[in-house]
């Protein structure tokens, strides 16, 4: 197992007071590391759990922030958007790029939106885990929806159908996908595995996943094989650039290859559709 810094230990335990309301022991940091700590933050999205977290550590003898860090973190808050969950994670707006899987899921969709005993606490939950997939594969900051995931089963995870979300998840694929996530939130955030029923069973040693997501960059306006013409008048591209795309999403295939596959191929036909004439 990797090991973690102190930044990094810090950060998820500001990330677990925040979001969860959960007090775990923090080390003293420099300057120059709290700086790092609130912009790593802000690139994931997650300025106002930080700032709850902090505030909830007000009293710690290990709260050494800088009044400067502060005065960022309220400058950032300022320009933070306001949105609800099921504006963030609209079900009806869900997509899978593999053909067989993404029809699968439009049929639960329409079958869901036309059942008079709907169950909009399961809709949210897979439209949760289906945005993570995306974000996962293509190389987005997707640490914000793994803890939005966490805090919406905390919630509302009594109202959610569980049978019917693994059936869902099962035959869109997903099952493994919806394994990840929910393993993450057991290393990385505390969670039981009886506080995660959809899942099937947890994934060995993700340590190193969370570490990956949490020091990643956002790679999703990568397109692998992007070509453009040449003084010449051929077609080049980049090819360590595609190669960097491929190499993270195919990182994924264990815990789905139809679909990881699927977004490295629809990645290069979008790419090749973007050439400029």
């Amino acid at each position: 197992m990797q090991k973690a810094n102190i930044l990094t230990i810090n950060f998820l335990h500001l990330l677990r007071g925040g979001a969860f309301e959960e007090t775990k022991p923090i080390g003293l940091l420099s300057a120059y590391k709290w700086a790092k700590l609130v912009s790593l933050a802000a690139k994931h999205g997650l300025t106002q759990i930080l700032a709850s977290g902090l505030e909830r550590y007000y009293y710690d003898d290990n709260m050494n922030i800088p009044a400067q860090q502060i005065d960022v973190i309220k400058e950032q808050l300022k320009t933070v958007p306001t949105a609800g969950f099921s504006d963030l994670y609209d079900f009806s707006k869900l997509h899978l790029q593999s053909k067989k899987y993404n029809t699968q899921l439009q049929q639960i969709i329409h079958s869901e939106y036309t059942d008079e005993e709907k169950s909009y606490e399961t809709m949210q939950v897979m439209a949760i885990i289906i945005v993570n997939v995306d974000h996962i594969l293509t190389g987005k900051s997707y640490l914000k929806g793994i803890i939005d995931l966490g805090r919406y089963l905390r919630i509302e995870g009594g109202k959610v159908d569980f049978v019917k979300l693994e059936n869902w998840l099962s035959k869109c694929g997903m099952t493994k996908m919806a394994n990840l996530q929910g393993s993450l939130l057991i290393t990385g955030f505390g969670f039981s595995r009886e506080e995660l029923p959809f899942m099937t069973r947890p994934e060995k040693d993700v340590w190193p996943e969370l570490l990956r997501a949490i020091s990643s960059d956002d790679i999703s306006h990568i397109r692998p094989w992007q070509l453009h013409e040449n003084n010449g008048g051929f077609l080049v591209g980049n090819p360590s650039t595609a190669m960097r795309s491929i190499r993270h999403t195919i990182r994924y295939r264990r815990y789905s290859a139809r679909e990881t596959f699927s977004t490295i191929y629809r990645g290069i036909m979008k790419g090749l559709s973007e050439i400029e004439e």
